[in-house]
């Protein structure tokens, strides 16, 4: 993993994996977390008015989306409960990016080196956690789709910060059964954030039980995205819906390989675009 400079000064890597950043470098790494994924979860706002948050911290790479949120909530109630659940399926990432300087944010090293220095099982999935008074984190070590499929407690999460490498190349983690697993895990009224802008990611969450809105755009020219049980899906949204380009990718055991999950999208497509009845593709 190579060190890389964004754009607010914060440090991240490039991965080797995907050949992709793990934050945006024009919007900045911490600067990113909390204006696409803490301000639209309104995690703030939630915090001083019920005095506790959970989130569900989708992909936590480095982990700097969870210190935002820890930051964020605590600021604005000192006193408010926060618990975190999390997954990652490369744990030396979290473990590499203690190395970083991580500004003002660096008050928060302890609760990370707490919560990775305290394994405390293997099965269903490695599992490591941290408890401090009011402050919870549970990390668990697993590929994103066994991870949720491992969470037994449902509709639990106030927020939810989705964060994977792009659709392109990690398409089983934008899948409509993948989505169909964080609607389980979200409250009625939570929020999940995503930074991407992607018509067959919107179509899936909407597929999936979530109203769909646009986002912010932060760091590049088109719109995160919001969603919610609670939210009615924008009408320019499902416009573009019906598009052959809009088809989702569709992984229906969560456990298929993601060259399969391209192919079968790339396939759907084409047939729409031949003007087959949706239903003849599916």
């Amino acid at each position: 993993m190579r060190v890389v400079t964004t754009q607010d000064g914060s440090k991240t890597f490039l991965s080797d994996l995907f050949n992709e950043h793990f934050h945006s470098t024009t919007a900045g790494a911490f600067t990113e977390a909390v204006e696409k994924f803490c301000k639209p979860c309104k995690v703030a706002e939630v915090a001083a008015s019920r005095g506790e948050v959970t989130l569900l911290d989708s992909c936590f790479g480095l982990g700097y989306n969870t210190v935002a949120f820890l930051d964020t909530v605590l600021s604005a109630n000192p006193s408010a409960a926060v618990r975190v659940v999390a997954y990652e399926f490369d744990l030396r990432v979290p473990l590499k990016a203690l190395e970083l300087n991580w500004g003002r944010y660096e008050k928060w090293k302890p609760i990370f080196r707490g919560l990775l220095g305290r394994k405390v099982c293997n099965r269903p999935v490695p599992t490591f956690v941290y408890t401090d008074g009011r402050v919870s984190l549970k990390l668990l070590i697993a590929d994103g789709r066994r991870a949720v499929k491992s969470i037994e407690e449902e509709h639990f999460a106030d927020a939810i910060f989705h964060d994977p490498f792009s659709p392109k190349v990690n398409p089983e983690l934008w899948t409509y059964e993948f989505f169909r697993e964080l609607r389980r895990l979200i409250k009625p009224e939570g929020i999940l954030a995503t930074y991407s802008a992607a018509t067959p990611v919107r179509r899936a969450l909407h597929m999936a039980g979530f109203g769909v809105r646009e986002g912010v755009a932060v760091g590049r020219k088109s719109r995160s995205t919001v969603a919610s049980p609670s939210f009615e899906t924008e009408g320019k949204l499902l416009e573009k819906f019906h598009l052959p380009s809009a088809v989702p990718f569709r992984d229906p055991t969560l456990s298929e390989p993601r060259e399969l999950i391209k192919s079968r999208r790339e396939g759907c497509v084409k047939l729409l675009e031949k003007s087959l009845p949706l239903e003849q593709i599916w």
